[in-house]
């Protein structure tokens, strides 16, 4: 089953950073006053709610609470994806990827 955790501290991010090479993760970095951000959690609380075989993991970062775990994979605008796969780092910050993203399933 689907799983969202709302980071609270910067650890959980160097964490998931040092850990890049053995572990895969989503992270979806955003601003609750932005409105494209607003969407996207959303469409995010949907995506969670799937009932699925698969196990993802959904790390939400909020610019307000945690703004220095953005320079940790250089995030400049919100809403912003970074997936890690085998070790690979990606973001996706185009708004219609994020949303076919969530509603289409993992790409």
């Amino acid at each position: 089953m689907r799983q969202i955790i709302k980071v609270q501290k910067e650890s959980v991010i160097n964490t998931l950073l040092k850990n890049k090479k053995s572990k895969d993760f989503t992270i979806l970095y955003h601003s609750m006053w932005d409105e494209n951000s607003k969407k996207i959690v959303r469409l995010s609380e949907e995506w969670a709610k799937v009932e699925d075989l698969d196990d993802t993991v959904l790390y939400t970062v909020s610019s307000w609470d945690l703004p220095h775990a953005f320079m940790a994979f250089r995030v400049t605008k919100t809403p912003t994806l970074v997936r890690c796969v085998k070790g690979r780092i990606r973001l996706m910050d185009y708004n219609p990827h994020l949303h076919k993203f969530f509603t289409e399933g993992n790409q």
